[in-house]
């Protein structure tokens, strides 16, 4: 997820801390985490025992120690949502302490583990342990624990709970036609649910540009699906622009009603409406080639109908924030991810190409080097999609950034010497978010880093060339969902290119 949007995630979890609810969005999954029922619930090991709050608010209180001791609460879970951990205690001497969540899979195997203080970090609230963080994807439960080793002194404990998110809910269907989705926008004369953000200026109608010139309009929809505009009575067309016809109820925005200036932050996706039509134009623009020919193992399990596993390691973007699914909306589009390995499944007639999302919202490359070997060595991958740098450009430095994304290739390689890797370069954000030059060169830079690491088993799929071209085209606001995530119509060019980068021009892949 972008800065703003995690600091959000990261503020809501403070604001639970001092209440007993889970965060916005967020289901409590552990039980007695105040532990007003006593240790209902929890394991216990050592010397432990319940005491009445020092605070006199007439809560209970679990104190570890002295010695070796131990409090942990096994938890049925999935690898699919985000979670957050929110541990408040107080340890003397100070460190003493140690809060952990583990993730088993379904046989009860551990998968990985995050401990304070090096992967779960110390939240605003003095004794707070705050983390939201994305489960191993083979998550089929989770132990949260708190303890204390050896060292004099006592921890106490005020509360330790657990919390799942619910932005992937399986049952959201995408009500489109995916096969019309996944026909690419730079190819053929039909361009199928083209966003369009129309928008007024207060000096005269809403406008919005497509990227052709309509030679017929086929359909305008609001962005859900369930309204149907009629030409010359919400809009009309000339050349590319859309306009909306006065007294109309087509979807709009006012810039009068958008907040501005350095790092506004403004959720637009959804005011969207969608054009189908046909043109007779040609994209002129930078199209993603086949890079088969460097993956020959990839091809090889492709072409022989073989199991394929992908995992998709990544920021938000790649977890899917911005989709309509995820902000479970009509019409519930696919993650880009969702969508590339089904038209993988499609195309090649192949219903055991495996996809496991290891992407974490708010990650940047430095948490990719640092969960490498942990949400995708340990996936055993035939290939690997890597895609950071919306979260990097604040802070890291184009070669600290090379640095962290040429560690991730090494730690699954070291592990999976024949993995094959994509790396995808980020796609711009918005430029009217920031005027600061040094963001957008760093985005370039990345570009460029990471064209530099391409070579047999890494090639490179080039979203901030092609981003950068779509938002030269139309208007940026036309494809995102805020000033950082791409909206359905841009993570279709994510798909869409993904696809094209397996997919020979020569020889169609086999048809289902």
């Amino acid at each position: 997820m972008g800065r703003i949007g995690f600091l959000i995630l990261i503020a809501t979890g403070l604001n639970f801390v001092a209440s007993a609810s889970a965060p916005t969005g967020a289901t409590r999954i552990s039980t007695n985490p105040d532990f007003t029922e006593g240790l209902n619930g929890w394991r216990t090991s050592g010397a432990v025992h319940l005491e009445q709050s020092a605070s006199g608010d007439g809560g209970t209180e679990v104190v570890l120690g002295p010695g070796v001791a131990s409090i942990r609460q096994h938890i049925t879970a999935d690898g699919n949502n985000h979670m957050m951990v929110s541990v408040l205690l107080h340890a003397v001497p100070a460190g003493s302490a140690m809060v952990a969540v583990r993730f088993f899979d379904g046989r009860g195997r551990e998968l990985m583990p995050l401990r304070s203080p090096t992967d779960l970090r110390a939240g605003k609230t003095p004794g707070s342990i705050e983390e939201y963080f994305r489960p191993h994807p083979l998550t089929a439960s989770v132990e949260i624990s708190v303890s204390k080793g050896n060292a004099p002194g006592t921890v106490t404990v005020e509360r330790a709970e657990l919390d799942q998110y619910h932005d992937d809910d399986s049952a959201l269907r995408g009500t489109q036609d995916t096969a019309a989705l996944m026909q690419p926008f730079w190819q053929g004369s039909l361009v199928t649910d083209e966003a369009v953000l129309l928008s007024a200026d207060g000096k005269g109608p809403a406008t919005g540009t497509l990227m052709f010139a309509p030679e017929k309009i086929l359909s305008v929809t609001s962005y859900d699906g369930t309204v149907q505009y009629r030409e010359g009575v919400d809009y009309t067309v000339e050349g590319r622009t859309l306009t909306a016809v006065a007294g109309s109820a087509i979807s709009e925005v006012q810039d009068s009603d958008l907040k501005h200036g350095e790092l506004a932050w403004n959720v637009i996706g959804g005011k969207q409406i969608l054009v189908t039509y046909r043109h007779s134009g040609r994209w002129t623009g930078p199209v993603q080639p086949y890079v088969g020919s460097e993956l020959p193992r990839t091809m090889r399990l492709l072409r022989q109908h073989r199991p394929v596993r992908i995992v998709a390691f990544g920021d938000s973007i790649t977890y899917g924030i911005g989709s309509s699914h995820m902000d479970q909306i009509p019409p519930y589009q696919p993650p880009w991810v969702d969508l590339f390995v089904g038209d993988l499944r499609r195309a090649w007639n192949d219903p055991d190409i495996q996809l496991l999302n290891s992407s974490q919202s708010g990650a940047a490359s430095d948490w990719a080097h640092a969960m490498a070997g942990r949400m995708v060595a340990s996936l055993h991958p035939d290939l690997v999609t890597v895609a950071f740098g919306q979260n990097d450009f604040w802070r890291i430095t184009p070669a600290a950034f090379a640095a962290n994304i040429s560690t991730v290739l090494r730690a699954v390689r070291a592990a999976n010497p024949h993995a094959e890797f994509l790396l995808l370069s980020t796609t711009r954000f918005d430029p009217a978010y920031t005027s600061d030059p040094l963001y957008w060169n760093r985005v370039t830079d990345y570009d460029a880093r990471l064209r530099a690491m391409a070579g047999a088993g890494v090639q490179l799929v080039d979203m901030t060339a092609i981003s950068g071209a779509v938002f030269a085209a139309k208007e940026p606001r036309d494809c995102l969902n805020d000033p950082l995530h791409p909206n359905d119509y841009l993570s279709r060019w994510y798909a869409q290119s993904m696809v094209a980068a397996l997919t020979p021009e020569s020889a169609s892949p086999p048809s289902p």
